[in-house]
């Protein structure tokens, strides 16, 4: 028999269900409880007084603090080089990021900071970004490329990612190939630009192992649906999982396509119909909202957590961190914010942030603190787990342990 760990004296153990349902309140949570680990998996959660500790085992004394699973950020972008400051003092102006972008800011700034320079630099920048996600309580996350563009680019961004995912537990970081926009020179002839993406980075991620999901950025600037569809065929040809950008800008239907298109998850969905929640929720999509853009970029345009949710809907909470729409890399601040300006309960951002996200990665070894699954938890300072969410920008974080290790 191995020698198992248990932690005990904890406050509130917090267990989100497997499966959101209609509930507002989709967690389970043991008062006095025990989390017992061994060799990187939960054997038990529950009550301590149903704990089965041997002689031999270690007992750690959390002193009263409550435990929440680690939290899954299913959608971010930290994969970059610079920044676009500039950008956030001309928004405070007056100027729109619509508006921005026409002018030869945007994404196009992001592939000129990228074009220039060297892989070792972008992983150091990128490196500081990803610590600071996994000290606010990250123990999963996805990153895209999409900041290349051209084929030589967004392969450079994807031998960043695998120099990060080099630096964690297994299976920790998730990488995404997003077809994001057609570059300006390349508009004149899409379809070859598209077939040059699919054939040179897109299958050469998936076949090498780089990438494990496609993300389609369907908008009036980016992608057309019949578009997406054409990449999204290659991608799931080529064995990737899809995800989508949708109903950002403009309500496009985007929600309709990414359930035609049996996509894991449609991000973003500030402005999808309620048609389209319905789609969603028909077709089991998890629907990914990113409040953080909300925050980052002003306005009145928050995603619509309660009418997802009242539609059936599964919903992910996610940072989307990146340098134009949502430089924030806190998930517990997007789990108040989804709370707060989007409608969701404390217990459903919860879950947002945990299965929710892992099941927006296809991912059902974690997110629930169920036996078996992989021990990433965050210990809170503080005998009650609402404060995690009570706290904006600030949340109570004692400790956070991935596979059993505390990081």
């Amino acid at each position: 028999m191995t020698r198992q760990t248990h932690y005990q004296g904890i406050s509130e153990l917090v267990c989100p269900l497997l499966n959101e349902g209609p509930t507002k309140s989709p967690i389970k949570v043991f008062e006095n409880a025990t989390l017992s680990v061994d060799d990187g998996k939960i054997v038990f959660a529950g009550p301590q007084a149903n704990a089965s500790i041997e002689p031999n085992d270690d007992v750690i004394d959390l002193g009263g603090r409550a435990v929440i699973p680690g939290l899954v950020d299913s959608h971010t972008h930290i994969v970059f080089a610079g920044n676009r400051m500039d950008e956030m003092a001309r928004r405070t102006r007056g100027e729109t990021y619509e508006q921005i972008a026409k002018a030869g800011g945007g994404i196009v700034r992001s592939v000129e900071a990228l074009r220039t320079t060297d892989l070792a630099d972008i992983v150091s920048q990128s490196q500081l970004r990803l610590r600071t996600m996994l000290s606010r309580g990250t123990t999963t996350l996805e990153v895209k490329t999409g900041y290349g563009l051209e084929p030589e680019l967004e392969n450079l961004q994807l031998s960043a990612i695998e120099c990060l995912r080099e630096t964690l537990p297994a299976d920790t970081l998730f990488a995404t190939v997003l077809a994001h926009v057609i570059p300006p020179h390349r508009r004149d002839n899409r379809q070859a630009y598209i077939e040059e993406f699919c054939s040179q980075v897109l299958e050469p991620a998936a076949t090498k192992g780089q990438a494990q999901f496609c993300d389609v950025f369907v908008e009036s600037t980016a992608y057309t649906p019949e578009e997406c569809r054409y990449i999204a065929g290659r991608a799931q040809a080529a064995g990737l999982k899809l995800k989508l950008h949708v109903d950002q800008l403009h309500e496009g239907a985007g929600a309709a396509l990414a359930a035609e298109l049996n996509a894991l998850s449609a991000d973003h969905l500030e402005l999808t119909s309620s048609q389209g929640r319905a789609a969603l929720a028909k077709a089991g999509t998890i629907a990914t909202i990113l409040p953080g853009c909300g925050l980052f970029l002003g306005g009145d345009t928050w995603p619509d957590g309660r009418a997802l949710r009242d539609a059936g809907c599964e919903v992910a909470i996610a940072t989307d961190c990146n340098p134009g729409s949502s430089m924030v890399s806190d998930l517990p601040l997007c789990g108040t914010l989804g709370a707060t300006q989007c409608g969701l309960s404390l217990e459903e951002s919860l879950w947002a942030m945990t299965r929710g996200g892992a099941k927006a990665l296809n991912l059902n070894d974690r997110g629930t603190l169920n036996i078996g699954e992989r021990a990433d938890f965050i210990v809170l300072d503080h005998k009650d787990w609402r404060s995690l969410l009570y706290n904006p920008a600030a949340a109570p974080i004692h400790s956070v342990f991935i596979r059993g290790q505390k990081l």
